[in-house]
């Protein structure tokens, strides 16, 4: 499993990420940077590297929150569902549940912090409405007292901020080894 998906992530070097200016493999990088760079443990920067894996690992006739046009089916969920079920045999479970959550925790900030909206980009506002909108109170409440939540926020501040042109990471193969690790079980 750990070579497929490490040839997916170099695969997804080709794609751009969503309507974003940078590639899907350098957005992934870069989030998993910042996560590293903040002092964040091993398993929160493997969910910050794999968090889009839903979008560019799996049939994204499968997927409901592409920002690409495409029909979305009765089965179609969004790319971080798809994900988490793709990485969860392999990661313990506070990585998939990070992953899953990427998505809500944007939905979840959008309600909690009134000027969090204003920092998504275009893309991130357009898959917000795709995701369900901003989170209700009755919403929030269920999430708040999560024991994960505070790294699915962290994981999802990341990922607003890995989307900067030109911006120096470690290559792919300098995670190989995280990968191998979680993956070649």
């Amino acid at each position: 499993m750990a070579e497929r998906l490490l040839d997916a992530m170099a695969g997804a070097a080709a794609r751009r990420y969503g309507g974003e200016a940078v590639s899907e493999l350098e957005h992934a990088l870069q989030c998993a940077e910042l996560a590293r760079g903040a002092g964040a443990d091993e398993e929160l920067q493997l969910a910050c590297l794999v968090h889009d894996v839903g979008r560019y690992a799996v049939d994204q006739s499968l997927v409901s929150d592409s920002t690409e046009p495409m029909p979305a089916g009765p089965r179609a969920r969004g790319h971080h569902e798809v994900g988490a079920e793709l990485i969860a045999p392999w990661v313990p479970e506070r990585v998939a549940w990070c992953v899953r959550m990427h998505a809500d925790a944007k939905r979840y900030l959008c309600a909690t912090e009134p000027d969090y909206f204003g920092w998504l980009s275009a893309v991130s506002r357009h898959t917000l409405r795709l995701q369900g909108g901003v989170m209700t109170a009755a919403e929030v409440a269920r999430l708040a007292g999560y024991p994960w939540l505070a790294d699915a926020l962290a994981l999802r501040r990341w990922d607003d901020d890995a989307k900067v042109v030109g911006k120096a990471t470690r290559p792919l193969d300098a995670w190989a080894p995280l990968i191998h690790r979680f993956f070649d079980r």
